[in-house]
Parts: C-alpha cells; structure tokens; sequence
C-alpha cells in the first residue's frame, strides 16, 4: 500500500484541487489519502469534512509547520511507501503505480521523486546537488536558465529532490525518525537526502514520471516576510547541521553584509524583515533548538 500525505495551510482551493485530480487518475494499487490541516481558517477543514468524507483527516491545533505535520500524517500511515505531495499539485496521470515499481526493483532506493512541471506545462527545477554555498548560486543560476523538459528521462540516482512530491520507503523513514522538525519549511528535504544517504541509502529523480506543481501556493496565505525569515533559519540549521564550520560563518557573515543596507536605509516591514535576519545570523544556534 501507498499512503499519500497532504499537508495544508490555508489552501483549500488548491487541497480541492488536488484531491479531485488524485481521485481523477484513479491509482491502480492499494491506497489511502492522508491530509493534514495545519490549523487553517479559511474553511479548509469543513470543505474536506464534506467533500472528501473518505480520506484520513487530521486537524492540528496550530500551524506547526510542514516536517512535523507531515511526521504526524506518517505515524497514522498503513502503507509500506509514503507519497508526501503537496496540496498545491495536480496528478495528471498514475504515477503511485510505477514509482512503487521502480522503488520494489532495488531495496536500497529510500527516496523516488517525479518531475516537477509548471502549470503552463515547462520545467520546473527539482533536484540538485546538496546546498552549499556554491551549489545554492548554480541552483538559482539553473532555475533561471531551465525552462525546457529535458531530453533524458532515465531515472537517475541525485543528491537531492524536491519534497513537494516524493515518495519515501517507510522502513527508511522510519529508521531516520522522519523530517527534522527544526525546519518549519524549507531545507526539510535537502535535509532528508543527505541524511539518507549517509545512512547508505538512494534517492532517484524520475523525469520520466511527472506532476503539476503551483510553485509557492502551498504557502501563498502566509506572511511574506515571514517565509523569507523562515527561509533563512532553515539555511543555517542545514549549514550548521551538514556543512563545515568556516561555511557557516562565512553564511552569516554573508546574511549579516546583505541585510545590514537594508536596515539602515528601510522602514516598516522591511526593516523589522531585516532585523530579524541580522538577529538570525549572530546569535541562532540549531543545535539548541
């Protein structure tokens, strides 16, 4: 069995959406849809209740953030696979089907993701080498370049992959204790990976299988400096957590020089925004959190 798990936020549009297009492609192999509402107030909750009576519902009392959710939907989890997707996607196709299949050929494959399509139909940049300071620059530089479907479709073995749509052997994420709860959002995947691999494990990018994915709409409703704030923590827990000291540093010396100009010369939210960036930078330590 495959257990889908949906994570929501104020996003019942989308939550609609998706579940509509998951019950459209009718998977072939056992399932079941877990969602897990992270407190929304925009009548997400009722809309599922009704809508969707048959799913799993999971209703938190405040918005925890999306690795603790999701860790919530996997413990309630029957299946031996687990589909994290955001609720900001839609399913053209079955693709539970064939990644199970592809990840049954080879126990040491933990980690199988689909690629990533725009709505308008292009490519959207979903995996890469794991984030450091040059990697994160060839990233940004590669998202803004890529923009056709690449050519090659073999399955190919990857640093890291997107977790807006993944699929994940339980027994692997069962022996890493899930998503690092430390990361509100963001980082949580490329986390993952590297973690999954060290443990001796594979993770596969799968262009041959793909999924339409509202970049960014699974956390549209949240303030945005607030992501941009969230963004940033989830960055120094990864370099404080996978990188070397002297990389560290030199990411909140970086933090410090980019967001200084701001709060001198900025007022109201991009001021405080700045602020608070400067006070991530000196003074957060991941590992006491």
């Amino acid at each position: 069995m495959v257990s889908i798990i949906i994570v929501n936020y104020n996003g019942r549009e989308f939550a609609r959406a998706c579940l509509q297009s998951l019950a459209a492609v009718i998977p072939a192999i056992e399932h079941e849809i877990i969602l897990v509402d992270n407190c929304s107030h925009d009548g997400s909750s009722e809309m599922i209740r009704v809508e969707f009576p048959d799913i799993v519902f999971l209703q938190q009392n405040f918005n925890e953030g999306f690795g603790k959710a999701n860790n919530r939907g996997a413990r309630v989890a029957r299946g031996e696979y687990l589909f994290f997707v955001n609720n900001d996607t839609l399913f053209k196709h079955d693709i539970l089907t064939p990644l199970k299949e592809f990840m049954e050929l080879d126990k040491s494959i933990a980690v199988a993701a689909p690629m990533l399509l725009h709505p308008d139909g292009t490519f959207q940049l979903s995996t890469g080498r794991y984030p450091s300071f040059i990697h994160e620059m060839q990233t940004k530089r590669n998202t803004a370049l890529m923009k056709n479907i690449p050519d090659h479709r073999t399955p190919k073995i990857v640093d890291w992959v997107s977790f807006a749509a993944v699929m994940i052997r339980r027994s692997a994420f069962e022996q890493l204790h899930g998503f690092d709860e430390r990361y509100f959002m963001y980082f949580e995947d490329a986390d993952f990976c590297y973690r999954i691999q060290k443990a001796g494990y594979k993770t596969y990018y799968c262009a041959e299988y793909s999924i339409i994915h509202y970049e960014g709409g699974s956390w549209s409703n949240i303030i945005t400096h607030k992501i941009k704030t969230e963004y940033r923590r989830s960055q120094i827990i990864y370099y404080q957590s996978h990188r070397s000291i002297i990389e560290t540093l030199a990411l909140r010396i970086f933090l410090i020089v980019r967001f200084l100009h701001l709060l001198i010369f900025s007022t109201g939210g991009d001021r405080r925004h700045a602020f608070s960036i400067i006070k991530l930078a000196l003074f957060y330590n991941a590992n006491s959190h």
